[in-house]
């Protein structure tokens, strides 16, 4: 269950109570470690004079120490509430999980509360002399606090420093396109001529290469399971590997109908196994296929919003959406819009030089396994982007020769003629939205001549029309 494993990283990763709730465990092995060295140092009549300290003054330093940490975490929680505020209204809410993710706030939150917990269980084993009760002053414990104490007000300022230049938009877009990026590197490892290299190295035979999903399904037998959706929500990920195993179970085929990213109502099929049927009864029958939809429910994880974990689409979407507020009329900001236009074509550029996954998944022995109806490619990557940018940024100059800039750039990347095909399409359908905005010939005419070299760009590679 990789998938499922990896969907809950990515929410502990995103949250606020994970590393301190680790910080905290660990303040208090720590306090048990320095209070058992104290003690053996105590017994071993070893005196340490270069940082001894009465009880007194032990009781005093991680008295302070505890409360100046724990109210500086209310500080520190504040002031993370109020940035991810500004982020939230300044770039769209579904941003708090990007900024969220590459804040310290939890780690600073988990040094202040680690450092007040930990010098609360070190104050409770000061003792003073009492009666037949000897003296106990924690010196190593006492110390330690104290370079917590000094680390803290360190990381405040570190803090400080963060929260000045997270909120930034170049900041936070880097962010944004570094998820774009891994997103394209995991679900699209291979470049073309790797997967090349890698089919010359084991080849298949003929029968399989031409293998379509009618003639596979016709060789399983017309025995089948549908597994309609229980819930509803966004497909946040699939365990592509546990499908195969399942199919290689029962020795068939399962027909995946959705995708990550997919909004998923109830009673909507999920995907559909075929496979031969060994079973003689029905009530072997129906405990198969209650088996298989409950292994299919647990592979297909659908949660309350999309995740770029498998949605490429989704990754791109989050550029777009800051793209597209920096250009509403309340904000006007078409340098933030241009940013993004340069992270996206950026990443398109990497995104069209990689290899499609086959739709045709196989196991070890190059048995087809799953069936992969739909997923995420460039051509529906590059117009869901750059049009809804398009459609806001058509009437800024600048945002538009930016956006022929990102096609030129993507398109020296581009080698296969369909790939070529919506790039070309995608400066077309700007040049419309150009004209239909701008009537000033000096505008036009810088446009008409970002096309042309774009133009250059695209016809060696384009089939007439």
């Amino acid at each position: 269950m990789r998938a499922r494993f990896e969907n809950l990283w990515d929410s502990f990763r995103t949250s606020f109570w994970f590393v301190p709730t680790i910080m905290s465990l660990m303040a208090i092995l720590l306090a048990f470690g320095t209070n058992q060295l104290d003690s053996m140092l105590i017994t071993s009549d070893h005196s340490l004079t270069w940082f001894s300290t009465t009880a007194h003054a032990a009781r005093s330093t991680l008295s302070s120490v505890a409360g100046a940490t724990i109210a500086l975490a209310g500080v520190v929680f504040s002031i993370t509430i109020l940035s991810l505020s500004i982020a939230s209204s300044q770039y769209g809410s579904r941003l708090v999980r990007n900024v969220m993710g590459a804040s310290i706030a939890d780690l600073v939150i988990g040094q202040y509360v680690g450092t007040s917990l930990y010098c609360m269980l070190v104050l409770q084993n000061v003792r003073e002399a009492h009666g037949d009760s000897p003296a106990f002053t924690p010196q190593v414990g006492t110390a330690v606090g104290l370079i917590l104490g000094l680390i803290s007000m360190g990381m405040l300022i570190w803090f400080i420093h963060h929260v000045a230049t997270a909120i930034q938009a170049p900041t936070i877009i880097t962010e944004v396109s570094r998820d774009l990026e891994e997103a394209i590197n995991r679900l699209f490892p291979e470049r073309m001529q790797e997967e090349a290299q890698n089919k010359a190295d084991v080849e298949q035979p003929e029968d399989l290469k031409r293998q379509t999903f009618k003639e596979i399904l016709s060789g399983v037998g017309k025995n089948n399971v549908t597994v309609p959706s229980e819930q509803e929500g966004y497909i946040e990920g699939i365990d592509g590997g546990s499908l195969i195993s399942l199919a290689t179970e029962l020795n068939g085929v399962v027909e995946l109908l959705c995708k990550p990213g997919d909004y998923i109502t109830k009673e909507r099929l999920l995907a559909r196994v075929w496979f031969q049927d060994p079973t003689e009864t029905e009530e072997e029958r129906e405990e198969q296929a209650t088996s298989v939809t409950n292994t299919i429910h647990r592979v297909i994880i659908i949660g309350s919003r999309r995740t770029p974990r498998q949605d490429v689409s989704y990754a791109a979407l989050e550029l777009v959406e800051i793209a597209v507020r920096a250009l509403s009329p309340g904000i006007n900001d078409p340098f933030t819009a241009m940013n993004c236009v340069d992270r996206l074509g950026g990443a398109m550029g990497r995104f069209v030089e990689r290899a499609r996954p086959a739709q045709i998944q196989r196991d070890s022995e190059s048995v087809p396994r799953v069936l992969v109806t739909s997923a995420d490619d460039f051509a529906e990557v590059l117009t869901c982007s750059f049009g809804m940018i398009r459609e806001y940024g058509a009437s800024s100059t600048a945002v538009a020769l930016k956006m022929l800039e990102a096609l030129s750039g993507i398109a020296s990347h581009a080698s296969r003629p369909e790939d070529l095909k919506v790039i070309r399409e995608e400066a077309e359908a700007l040049q419309n939205a150009f004209e239909d905005h701008h009537t000033i010939q000096a505008d036009r005419n810088k446009f008409q001549r970002a096309l042309h070299h774009l133009k250059e760009i695209l016809e060696p590679g384009l089939p007439s029309k």
